[in-house]
């Protein structure tokens, strides 16, 4: 009897403890999913320590709930407490090796510390795992690029957009490949990239023109949709051992994106010439970006002309329409522009410019091979200081190769050859050779470049040399 009856008080105490398992484990899960709530609105409002007291509070009563451990991470990612954060997300791995919010999180906060390649073999993994983890796919493409191995992104990119053909940002992503442009860097606030510039430029011809021109720029991107520009630019212009006429100008623009294949930019400055007079710019564009590769561009400005000491007497402005096709499928390279403007001395100008290049190899070095045609015509051929031909044309073929040593160099020499004619005069051998280098060390980019002309300047002169070097900083 007595075995009979602990029997029975033994299955009585079962019941009633599988009974209130169930609701024991319905009471965890509420509370555990009001805690990371009232975390995520924390977070929201930027109280990042309130958010991280909720989650530790929650799992001192739920130790070992892997999603607020996973949710506290994220949190001390925020607090930019990046090594903590990474620690409990390897301890959700290696409770749970298949975790894949744990993993995704640990790449992304990886590649926040510029640890790319371990960052990116996890997002490989993820996509061994599921080829269709957009998130992984995005992760892995914005490294790609931040390393500058834009074969490998240009691959994963098309890859991705196969299988998420309206992922905005593996489109966006695709369009700094396609305009030959270093994507967002990886961030916890995710800020876009801006650049801050400078430049100075020495031009000679055997005219005896002589020009420096000192330039700095301030480029700032806010989200995916605007971006800014401010711009400062002084020239001196003299000739031989005379005096010297000074420019100075100060443009602002601003270039908004309202649709994913628009959009529409404009802006102002002024400009004072060599005699303190004053006198306004500006700029107004359209641009279109209908298929992938190809950007159509459209507007109408106002901009100064001043070429030599003697046309900086003139204080000219060229006020007209013009139009630009940019085309870059993968090693191509096809450039045409059109212009047609009215100067300030009542002369008109027409221009018609177009380059195609075909480039042969890899990133590593390649060869290149392209053609180059030029024609202008004016109106009026006045003495003023400018090349103003009744016409003009030339046409030059392309030859040369670029190359890269490492992450720090990239080199480029091209030379063109052919010939030229001026109102209607026999044609001339004309050519041209460019050297290009930059330097990369990490955020900051530095030039050097020089250029040799025989072929027909701005100054009217047949023969000059241009040197160029310049800094810019990204952040």
């Amino acid at each position: 009897m007595v075995r009979v009856y602990i029997l029975r008080v033994t299955l009585a105490l079962a019941v009633i403890l599988l009974g209130r398992a169930p609701e024991s484990r319905a009471a965890e899960g509420a509370s555990v999913e009001q805690s990371i709530t009232e975390a995520q609105i924390a977070l929201r409002h930027r109280h990042y320590s309130q958010a991280s007291r909720t989650l530790q509070d929650a799992l001192a009563r739920f130790p070992g709930n892997a999603q607020l451990r996973l949710e506290l991470g994220r949190v001390y990612i925020y607090q930019r407490q990046d090594a903590r954060a990474t620690e409990i997300f390897r301890a959700l791995l290696r409770d749970d090796p298949s975790n894949r919010e744990a993993k995704l999180e640990l790449a992304r906060v990886l590649s926040y510390d510029k640890k790319y390649e371990p960052g990116n073999q996890l997002f490989r993994e993820m996509l061994a795992t599921n080829p269709n983890d957009e998130a992984a796919a995005i992760g892995l493409v914005r490294n790609l690029l931040v390393q500058k191995k834009t074969d490998e992104a240009r691959r994963e990119v098309e890859q991705a957009l196969a299988r998420h053909p309206n992922s905005l940002r593996l489109q966006e992503y695709r369009d700094d490949l396609l305009k030959n442009q270093l994507p967002l860097a990886a961030s916890h606030e995710g800020n876009a990239l801006s650049r801050l510039q400078a430049d100075a430029q020495y031009f000679s011809d055997t005219a005896g023109n002589r020009a420096t021109r000192a330039g700095q720029r301030f480029d700032l991107q806010l989200g995916r949709t605007f971006t800014n520009s401010f711009r400062l630019d002084e020239k001196s212009l003299w000739v031989s051992q005379g005096p010297k006429a000074n420019v100075f100008s100060v443009n602002e623009e601003g270039r908004v994106r309202v649709a994913r294949w628009l959009f529409i930019g404009g802006g102002g400055g002024i400009v004072r010439f060599a005699d303190n007079s004053n006198r306004a710019l500006y700029r107004g564009e359209l641009i279109l970006h209908p298929i992938q590769n190809l950007w159509v561009q459209g507007g109408f400005s106002r901009i100064p002309i001043n070429p030599t000491f003697q046309s900086a007497q003139f204080d000219l402005l060229a006020e007209g329409w013009w139009a630009r096709l940019d085309w870059q499928p993968r090693s191509w390279r096809v450039n045409a522009d059109f212009s047609k403007q009215h100067y300030s001395d009542s002369n008109r100008t027409q221009r018609e410019d177009a380059l195609i290049l075909r480039w042969l190899g890899n990133s590593h070095f390649a060869v290149g091979l392209g053609y180059q045609y030029a024609h202008s015509s004016f109106t009026q051929a006045f003495a003023n200081g400018y090349f103003s031909p009744n016409q003009y044309h030339s046409h030059l073929g392309l030859g040369g190769f670029r190359f890269s040593i490492g992450k720090i160099y990239r080199g480029e020499y091209i030379a063109d050859y052919g010939a030229e004619t001026v109102d209607q005069n026999p044609y001339q051998i004309a050519w041209e050779a460019t050297a290009k280098n930059r330097f990369l060390l990490g955020k900051l980019e530095m030039g050097a470049d020089y250029s040799y002309f025989h072929l027909a300047q701005s100054t009217g002169a047949f023969r000059a040399q241009v040197g160029r070097a310049s800094v810019a900083c990204r952040f």
